[in-house]
């Protein structure tokens, strides 16, 4: 988990194992987070904005995984989360996740949005954090109002 000054609820909740790290992302890792981006989702329409966040999780110093999020007032988007695939179901999303919402919660953010697809089955992991579903269809859009 990356430090700030202070450590997180959900890092005393779940410690992340000592085979990966999760960290704030720097500009040397945009190229290993848009490899990531285009190998997870070869459809999708990345945009970097100036104010975007990133978090990178890292087994040693090979790159697992990423989260790409923005804060806008008392907003949080996520814009995406991803894991390699022979790296998933060993706690790198929810350590990614967490760290995220962490952030956002430290920053004031009131709600956090993700987009899904209904059959996506990263879909309970963020149920696990708190979102529930406030539409569906094809896309789920699932949301988080922080608690007090």
């Amino acid at each position: 988990m990356f430090s700030d000054e202070n450590s997180s609820d959900f890092e005393q909740a779940e410690a992340a194992p000592p085979n990966f790290s999760v960290r704030r992302a720097r500009k040397a890792d945009m190229d290993a987070i848009s490899e990531m981006i285009a190998l997870l989702f070869p459809n999708s329409h990345w945009r970097r904005l100036p104010e975007d966040r990133y978090l990178i999780a890292e087994k040693g110093s090979v790159p697992i995984g990423f989260c790409h999020y923005r804060l806008r007032e008392k907003n949080c988007y996520i814009a995406g989360l991803g894991v390699l695939a022979q790296y998933r179901e060993h706690g790198v999303g929810s350590h990614l996740m967490a760290e995220a919402l962490y952030d956002a919660d430290k920053k004031g953010v009131q709600t956090t949005y993700i987009k899904v697809r209904a059959l996506n089955s990263a879909a309970k992991l963020y149920l696990q954090f708190g979102f529930f579903e406030k539409r569906m269809g094809e896309t789920l859009l699932l949301v988080r109002k922080r608690q007090n």
